[in-house]
């Protein structure tokens, strides 16, 4: 049987019984649930449980202001709903906004700086081409996945494209290259996580046509 706060559905009886499971577990870690439940529904990428996953986020923000770990996490979350929503706007609002505290609370990081980086990217946001160039610089030391590599280094490689920087452009490209094509992570009991099994298609579009 499934855990209580990873319901994929939420008919009347699912709310319901989230609640009251809710209302019994420790308080410490309600808002712990609230997320862990609000993220499997956003996995769903179904409209209605995206407006459901809204509404337990929302209620960690309201009822839990002082849950330092939890909300980095909530404002990625929210950015990933809406960037699901193509309301690109609000996306980069709250990927910022989970990205700027991170600053302040570095104990939790999350994925914040690559879902904003992709979007602006993605979406040709050309005005903010030099900030998302500065937060990708600052994360490369502490990249730890294939996965991110490869997305970071793609991202970089467009951008120095874009200041025509197309020898950087290019270094940027083989590093994403190299690591779209790495078979293991480097970690010793976790050799297939965060592995690249596909890559990704609009990048490999920018990259191919300006590369």
């Amino acid at each position: 049987m499934s855990d209580w706060y990873r319901k994929k559905t939420w008919t009347k009886e699912d709310e319901e019984h989230f609640f009251s499971k809710l209302a019994r577990a420790r308080k410490d870690g309600r808002a712990q649930y609230l997320k862990i439940q609000a993220i499997v529904l956003v996995e769903t990428k179904e409209p209605e449980l995206l407006n459901i996953a809204k509404e337990l986020l929302q209620k960690i923000l309201d009822e839990y202001p002082n849950d330092n770990f939890n909300k980095s996490s909530v404002y990625n979350t929210f950015g990933e709903i809406f960037s699901l929503e193509k309301n690109i706007e609000k996306s980069l609002q709250y990927y910022k906004k989970s990205i700027d505290f991170e600053e302040v609370y570095p104990n939790v990081q999350t994925g914040s700086y690559l879902g904003y980086s992709e979007l602006i990217i993605k979406n040709q946001l050309t005005h903010e081409y030099l900030n998302v160039e500065k937060i990708l610089e600052d994360k490369i030391s502490g990249l730890l996945f294939p996965i991110e590599k490869y997305k970071v280094f793609s991202i970089l490689a467009i951008l120095n494209y874009h200041n025509s920087k197309k020898e950087i452009a290019k270094e940027f490209a083989k590093l994403a290259n190299e690591n779209a094509q790495t078979e293991t992570s480097g970690l010793r009991y976790h050799k297939h996580l965060g592995i690249v099994s596909e890559r990704d298609v609009f990048l490999e579009q920018i990259l191919n046509k300006k590369l």
